[in-house]
């Protein structure tokens, strides 16, 4: 029986096949690594962290930590240390110098206790702070046991109270 369109019945078309192209590899990329690390909330870690890929931190560090890529500080973590990563941000407390050889961001809810090193800084209004910022130029990162590079004359930026824009 034929319908107004057509016959009811369907006619069987081949599918042609799909070809796949993979997308063109950028070059001047840096190959980051595909690994992520969690310290959970409730977590505390007695020592230092040196991680490859990016790291996220929701408990309590009693150490420096260092990545290569990018480092979060929750909102109820704590860093009793110093921090070194390509970015960081920071929403918890830290007790330490804190270097960022790229973009630092420091969230409203932050308590830092040291100084800052950083090529880019974003503060949020409401962040505490007590210390000196380096802020611009290229950040030389701190050998181990050295003293921090911000000049000692330099005036304490945010020192003994919240930053506000």
């Amino acid at each position: 029986m034929a319908t107004m369109f057509g016959s009811n019945q369907k006619k069987h078309v081949p599918a042609e096949p799909v070809q796949r192209v993979a997308a063109p590899v950028e070059e001047s990329a840096p190959a980051r690594p595909e690994s992520s690390n969690v310290i959970g909330k409730g977590t505390v870690i007695d020592g230092n962290i040196i991680a490859e890929g990016d790291l996220l931190v929701e408990g309590t560090v009693r150490g420096d930590v260092t990545t290569k890529t990018s480092l979060m500080i929750g909102a109820n973590a704590v860093v009793e240390g110093n921090i070194l990563a390509d970015h960081a941000e920071v929403a918890g407390r830290v007790k330490g110098t804190v270097q960022a050889t790229g973009l630092l961001i420091i969230r409203s809810s932050s308590m830092i206790d040291g100084d800052v090193i950083t090529k880019n800084l974003n503060v949020e209004s409401g962040s505490t702070f007590n210390g000196r910022f380096q802020v611009g130029g290229k950040v030389e990162t701190m050998a181990k046991g050295a003293e921090s590079p911000v000049k000692k004359d330099a005036p304490p930026v945010g020192s003994g109270g919240a930053f506000v824009r």
